[in-house]
């Protein structure tokens, strides 16, 4: 019986998969929103627990709904055991200058510090920051400049709710253990 080379190279794929598989397994990796034994909750469950307070401004607001979607999707906990204090910085910078001074192209920064608050004691129980930039070209039309920078904004803030999602989908998985 002779090995042919698709044969060798389906052996090799095989090999390397199990090797990965047995490597994960053995470096301690879980899934985010794998049920804990203990409590039978995921981390996905734990999140529907953290009510999100209101954030000021129109970027609070967007950044609000969209970790609303992300922690909460039925909607605000009616008995939350946490609460999520969010303040959010926002900045701009000139990168590309045209011949006549003005600006071309702008970073728009997002930077958000947030605090998950325990509400049985009110103690904070986790801190983090959370921070994204994206560009957008700026253009002799006021209306299209408008429309790139909420396109932009928009963009930072979905960035910045799914990281702020994910940390704290890790913080409550480690702290369920």
């Amino acid at each position: 019986m002779t090995l042919t080379s698709f044969s060798v190279r389906k052996l090799v794929v095989s090999l390397g998969l199990v090797t990965s598989i047995i490597i994960l397994s053995a470096c301690g990796f879980q899934p985010v929103y794998r049920k804990n034994a203990e409590t039978g909750y995921a981390s996905n469950q734990y999140l529907q627990t953290v009510r999100i307070t209101p954030i000021p401004d129109r970027p609070g607001q967007i950044l609000h709904n969209m970790l609303r979607d992300r922690m909460n999707p039925l909607g605000q906990p009616r008995q939350p055991l946490y609460s999520l204090n969010t303040i959010v910085e926002e900045s701009t910078k000139g990168l590309a200058v045209r011949l006549d001074n003005t600006v071309s192209r702008t970073n728009l920064t997002i930077v958000v510090k947030y605090t998950l608050i325990k509400l049985s004691n009110r103690s904070s129980v986790y801190t983090g920051t959370a921070r994204a930039t994206n560009s957008f070209d700026e253009l002799d039309d006021p209306y299209t400049n408008l429309v790139a920078e909420d396109t932009a904004r928009e963009r930072v803030l979905r960035q910045v709710a799914d990281d702020i999602s994910l940390q704290l989908g890790a913080y409550f998985t480690k702290a369920a253990k």
